[in-house]
C-alpha cells in the first residue's frame, strides 16, 4: 500500500529558466521526503517546461502540469485540485527554501496538529524579515487576541504598518481546512492573490504556530520588479478583490474585521494609483494623471478613502488620504513618483553595500 502523502509542495511556474534550476533543487533536496512536488507549467515560452520535464524524469514525487497560461491563481488551484498531502504548502518558482525549511514546519504542524504554520523570510534574498509576534503555538482564543488585528490591516502608533505578510509560501495549510470550508482561487485576482486564500483559512482556523525565529524561505525581489512592475487596469484588477474580501467581512460573525478592511481597500486604491507612476508605464504624464482621476471619481473608491481610520499611519499614507479626498491628482503623482525615485535610490544604496561586504 502506498504510504500516506504528508505534505504537497505546488510550484506555478511561468518563464523563469534562470532561477528554476536552484528554485527546485531546493525542494527535491528538503531533509523531509514524504512530499509531493506538484509543478504546474503555465504556459512558459522559455525552457522552463523543459526543465520541469528533465526533473521529473528523475524524481518519481514530481507531477508535471502544462497548461495555456492562465495566471497565478488559476496555477496554484489547478495544483491544489491534485493534491494529495496532509498539508499543502506553496513556492514561487524564482525563489529558493533552505533544506531543513519543511523538517521544522512539519515537526511543527505535528507537535500539536496545527491547522496553519507559518515561518518567516530572507526578503531580497538575504535580507532578514521583522517577526510579528512570539513563536509559538497559538490556539483560537490566542489568534483572536494577538494574530486577527494585524491579519488585513495592522497599524501601531509607534511602529506604522504591522499587517501579517499573507503570502502563500510561507505556510503550510492543513488540506482538510481548505477542503471543508470550500477556499479555493479565484483565477480573476491577478494581483495579491495569496491574500484572499490566507485570509478564509486564517479565519476559518481553530490552532496556528509560527516560526518567527526560523528563516527558512528566499524570496527574491528587486527594484526592477517592485518599481518597474506596471501592471495594465490594476484598478479593474484590484476592486473586484476587495470587494470580494469585503463581502466576507460582512457575513463573517466571527470577528470584527471592519476597520481593518476599511485601511486594506484604501490601501489597495493608494497601491492602484501609485502603479500609475510606475517607470515602465509608457503613457504620458497627463494620461497616467487622468487614470489617477478616474480612480478619484470611483464612488465606492472614495468611500473606502473617507472611512480610513488615519492614526498610525505613515506620513505619505496621510499625504495620499488629502489629496485623494481632494481629488488632487498631479499632487499624488507628484507625492509617489517621489516616493519611487528615494526607493530606487534606497535599492542601489543596498545593492552596492552588500557588493562590497
Amino acid at each position: 500500500m502506498k504510504k500516506n502523502i504528508e505534505l504537497s509542495v505546488i510550484i506555478p511556474i511561468y518563464n523563469v529558466e534562470q532561477y528554476l534550476r536552484q528554485c527546485l533543487d531546493s525542494v527535491v533536496n528538503q531533509y523531509f521526503k514524504n512530499i509531493e512536488i506538484i509543478l504546474v507549467n503555465d504556459g512558459s515560452t522559455d525552457k522552463s517546461y523543459s526543465i520541469c520535464q528533465e526533473y521529473a524524469e528523475n524524481d518519481n514525487r514530481i507531477v508535471l502540469l502544462n497548461q495555456k497560461n492562465a495566471g497565478l491563481a488559476a496555477a496554484r488551484q489547478a495544483g491544489l485540485n491534485q493534491a494529495r498531502g496532509n498539508y499543502i504548502t506553496f513556492v514561487d518558482s524564482d525563489d529558493w527554501l533552505e533544506l531543513e525549511m519543511y523538517q521544522k514546519m512539519m515537526d511543527a504542524a505535528n507537535s500539536v496538529n496545527a491547522d496553519i504554520v507559518f515561518c518567516n523570510v530572507y526578503r531580497n534574498e538575504s535580507k532578514k524579515e521583522k517577526y510579528y509576534f512570539p513563536s509559538g503555538f497559538y490556539n483560537r482564543q490566542e489568534m483572536e487576541r494577538v494574530i486577527f488585528p494585524r491579519l488585513l490591516a495592522g497599524f501601531s502608533s509607534d511602529s506604522g504598518e504591522n499587517t501579517i505578510r499573507w503570502c502563500n509560501w510561507l505556510r503550510l495549510y492543513k488540506k482538510s481546512l481548505i477542503d471543508d470550508n470550500g477556499i479555493c482561487f479565484d483565477k480573476r485576482f491577478r494581483r495579491s492573490q495569496d491574500l484572499p486564500f490566507t485570509f478564509e483559512c486564517t479565519i476559518h482556523a481553530n490552532s496556528y504556530y509560527y516560526l518567527g525565529e526560523d528563516y527558512l524561505y528566499h524570496n527574491r525581489m528587486n527594484y526592477e520588479s517592485l518599481s518597474k512592475g506596471y501592471t495594465q487596469n490594476m484598478w479593474g484588477l484590484i476592486k473586484p478583490l476587495i470587494l470580494y474580501l469585503q463581502n466576507i467581512v460582512n457575513y463573517y460573525e466571527g470577528y470584527n474585521f471592519q476597520e481593518q478592511m476599511n485601511r486594506r481597500a484604501a490601501l489597495f486604491v493608494f497601491e492602484c494609483c501609485e502603479n500609475e507612476n510606475k517607470p515602465n508605464n509608457n503613457k504620458p504624464m497627463k494620461d497616467r494623471i487622468s487614470t489617477i482621476k478616474s480612480i478619484m471619481r470611483d464612488v465606492e473608491a472614495q468611500e473606502w478613502v473617507k472611512k480610513m481610520n488615519l492614526s498610525g499611519m505613515k506620513k505619505i499614507n496621510k499625504l495620499y488620504t488629502i489629496c485623494f479626498r481632494l481629488h488632487l491628482a498631479r499632487f499624488f503623482y507628484m507625492l509617489s513618483d517621489r516616493r519611487f525615485r528615494d526607493r530606487k535610490i534606497d535599492y542601489m544604496r543596498r545593492k552596492q553595500k552588500n557588493g562590497h561586504s
